[in-house]
């Protein structure tokens, strides 16, 4: 990746990817942001088996590193690695749209807003992706999770107290946290992302084991111990998965 041509691309923008397994994703991922010319562009990898970190480091200006495993820990490694102003939290199945930095530069003049996300595209076109699509353009805890992209302030982030190390729900703590140092706010375009993991699960039992671990965080059940019930139910279902994190 190029270094900012001085034209207004990604410089002062770093990109931290938090990876598990993600050799099918993160070539195209990573090619993407090659219009963004990103100043950072940091791997943070769980230990991975596959060829996750050798095609992430063929990359130029790409660095990765090795980090505990969990999204939450992770990201935690991962954002204290680049040293740029802007910081988005991008994950691996998920495809930045070529002029992100403007949207970014664009809410980030307001010097209210702490930060925020992007709206939610799937790469699976059927009715039922793009319907649960269009609700992504509304800010909620039940419409704006990390495969949105988040973006902040590095100083917002530090004033929000970091992320939390959970195996989950980190996005959602990150955004609560935020929004009470300034505003968060959802930008008028969208990612792309995987439905893998709708299309493993299905969508309405997708949202309602997301609105059901929701319910148990704000009932008092512990992030660790959501992520162990969501792992078993994985098993017991025969449905395994490389991925973190549910939301």
């Amino acid at each position: 990746m190029a270094p900012d041509d001085g034209e207004g691309n990604g410089y002062g923008i770093a990109i931290v990817i938090p990876t598990l397994n993600e050799a099918r994703a993160i070539r195209q991922c990573l090619a993407a942001l090659a219009p963004l010319s990103p100043a950072e562009v940091v791997v943070s990898d769980g230990g991975s088996g596959d060829e996750t970190c050798a095609i992430a480091t063929a990359f130029d200006r790409v660095r990765v590193i090795a980090a505990p495993l969990g999204r939450g820990s992770q990201l935690k490694a991962g954002v204290a690695v680049p040293t740029a102003p802007i910081i988005i939290l991008l994950h691996a199945d998920t495809i930045l749209p070529p002029d992100a930095h403007h949207h970014i530069r664009a809410a980030l003049v307001d010097a209210s807003i702490a930060g925020g996300c992007f709206r939610l595209r799937f790469d699976n076109r059927r009715w039922r992706f793009a319907f649960w699509s269009w609700f992504t353009r509304f800010d909620s805890e039940l419409t704006s999770f990390g495969d949105q992209a988040f973006f902040m302030r590095r100083s917002a982030l530090a004033d929000a107290g970091g992320l939390a190390d959970w195996p989950l729900l980190e996005d959602v703590d990150l955004r609560r946290r935020l929004k009470r140092v300034g505003r968060f706010v959802k930008v008028r375009a969208s990612v792309t992302t995987s439905a893998r993991r709708f299309e493993r699960v299905g969508v309405l039992r997708c949202q309602l084991r997301n609105a059901f671990i929701l319910a148990a965080w704000q009932a008092g059940v512990s992030p660790p111990r959501l992520a162990r019930i969501y792992r078993a139910t994985q098993t017991a279902t025969g449905r395994p998965s490389n991925a973190t994190n549910p939301l």
